[in-house]
């Protein structure tokens, strides 16, 4: 309640908004955040230009004392498209402390989407949930002073240690990855079959080696093949789906390649100790080759239906098929590769994608999944939706 009575009664000012506006869009798994004139000045019609999952948006903070009308909002949201256009960005993140109904946010898009660009809506209600979760505490006792209780303390702090492990795993990661390229430059071409590997890990790249690189065409024009040229999802069985794990996981040590698990895993935090400490534990091993033909079966049979289906449930479909992939845990290792692959092959048959789909493995993506498993699809819907599509609804 003091979170939402901070945000109506907002004192901080443009400075103290687009900061603000920042800190959520790096929640929120944004990256190269680069607020342009916080402190005053020309900026080009751009609060902050940043990145998600390889499209580019100008994001735009709207902060006033009270309600404001939604014609006031709608004026304010129409002048900062323009910046969008004027910066030839994909689509534009609307940061309020506004309150917006659902119909309003539709009316917010679809003005973006008439002018084919994307629009992703922070409203209120959304920043409040935000900064009342453990990754907004911090933010919320730097801007509101409302200091947090001894259980958000523990929060806090589990999640920051969890975040700064995974930010240095993927730099070193990245490293590794640049260094065997390297290596790899100086041999002589390989078989086939290494070629194809490579076509299917490039696919699967995560979007920071894409930062990095400062490489913004990823997407642009590179049509996603399946290993195997006459095949699609429609025809993957077991069978295949072992050959592209051993494809995807090609000279990797240490793995068993192209064969499903035969051990127990569990899945926690970088700092659980034990499988008591587990976030998730997928199905004993003695049931996951039912249950990943199961799956496998379930998508080759309503495949037809599914493709004639409407826009939105063929994204509820694509996030049901990606999800139980993942709870299955088919294979001891390179599981989210598999299933970041699928998924670029399954959107490019249903929506003709013709660009490269990207999905960063982060902090947000799992606990997308965690809440998959608890049940609720939502906000893996919502990223996938944004990783297709630039926006996190179609409505």
């Amino acid at each position: 309640m003091r979170t939402e009575i901070h945000l109506i009664n907002w004192r901080g000012g443009n400075v103290q908004a687009e900061r603000l506006g920042a800190k959520i869009l790096i929640m929120e798994g944004f990256e190269s955040v680069d607020p342009q004139c916080p402190l005053g000045g020309p900026d080009g019609l751009k609060d902050i230009i940043c990145e998600k999952n390889g499209w580019d948006y100008i994001a735009a903070c709207y902060f006033g004392i009270d309600q404001k009308a939604f014609k006031d909002i709608k004026d304010k949201f129409n002048h900062d498209l323009e910046g969008v256009h004027k910066n030839d960005a994909d689509g534009i993140v609307f940061i309020t402390n506004q309150h917006i109904t659902p119909g309003e946010r539709t009316e917010l898009i679809e003005l973006a989407s008439q002018q084919d660009k994307k629009a992703i809506i922070y409203h209120k209600e959304r920043i409040v949930a935000l900064l009342n979760s453990p990754m907004g505490y911090g933010i919320r006792l730097e801007l509101f002073g409302i200091e947090m209780n001894k259980e958000e303390q523990t929060s806090f702090f589990s999640q920051q240690n969890n975040f700064l492990k995974k930010l240095l795993d993927k730099q070193s990661e990245y490293l590794l990855d640049e260094i065997g390229k390297r290596f790899s430059s100086i041999k002589s071409p390989l078989k086939r079959i290494e070629r194809v590997a490579n076509m299917t890990y490039e696919t699967t790249l995560s979007t920071s080696d894409l930062v990095k690189k400062n490489d913004r065409s990823g997407r642009d024009k590179i049509k996603v093949v399946f290993p195997k040229g006459d095949i699609n999802s429609s025809e993957l069985d077991l069978a295949e789906l072992c050959t592209l794990h051993k494809l995807l996981l090609f000279g990797e040590q240490g793995t068993q390649l192209g064969e499903l698990r035969t051990q127990k895993v569990w899945i926690g935090s970088p700092t659980a100790t034990g499988i008591e400490n587990a976030t998730f534990i997928p199905p004993e091993p003695e049931i996951v080759a039912d249950e990943t033909t199961g799956l496998l079966e379930w998508w080759r049979t309503n495949y037809t239906e599914i493709k004639k289906d409407s826009p939105t449930n063929k994204i509820s479909a694509l996030v049901h098929f990606h999800h139980q992939f993942l709870r299955i845990h088919p294979f001891l290792d390179g599981n989210g590769r598999v299933a970041r692959f699928i998924l670029n092959q399954q959107a490019s048959e249903l929506f003709e994608i013709e660009h490269k789909i990207i999905i960063d493995d982060t902090d947000l993506y799992y606990l997308a999944l965690n809440e998959g498993h608890q049940g609720n699809l939502e906000s893996l819907n919502r990223l996938i939706t944004q990783a297709l599509f630039g926006m996190e609804t179609l409505e």
